[in-house]
C-alpha cells in the first residue's frame, strides 16, 4: 500500500477517493473518523502500488475550492442574526426599565 494523499480536509480526501474509484483505482481511507481532531489527518492509500502514476494523474485534475472570505459571503444569515440580537437587546432594555 502506498499513501497517495494525507490531509486534514476530510471532504477533499473523500473527493479524491471518489475520483479514484471512478477510474477503477482501488484505495483505502484511514483515520476517517478522527479527522476532526487537530493532529489526525485522513490518509488515502492505494491498494496496488502499480496504480500510483495513474492516481497522481487523476488527483492532479482535482481542484480545491478555497472558502470565500467573510466579506464575500452572503449577508442574509448575518443580517437575520443582527436583527435577532437587536430585538433581544431591546427586549432586555424594556424588561429592565
Amino acid at each position: 500500500m502506498k499513501v497517495i494523499l494525507r490531509s486534514m480536509d476530510l471532504s477533499f480526501v473523500q473527493s479524491a477517493q471518489i475520483a479514484l474509484d471512478a477510474q477503477d483505482i482501488p484505495s483505502v481511507l484511514s483515520s476517517e473518523n478522527a479527522t476532526g481532531l487537530p493532529t489526525s489527518p485522513s490518509t488515502l492509500a492505494l491498494v496496488d502500488d502499480k496504480d500510483f502514476e495513474r492516481a497522481v494523474t487523476v488527483l492532479g485534475g482535482l481542484q480545491r475550492t478555497p472558502p470565500k472570505p467573510w466579506w464575500e459571503a452572503s449577508w442574509t444569515p448575518r443580517a437575520i442574526l443582527l436583527v435577532i440580537l437587536m430585538l433581544m437587546v431591546a427586549l432586555c432594555g424594556v424588561l429592565i426599565f
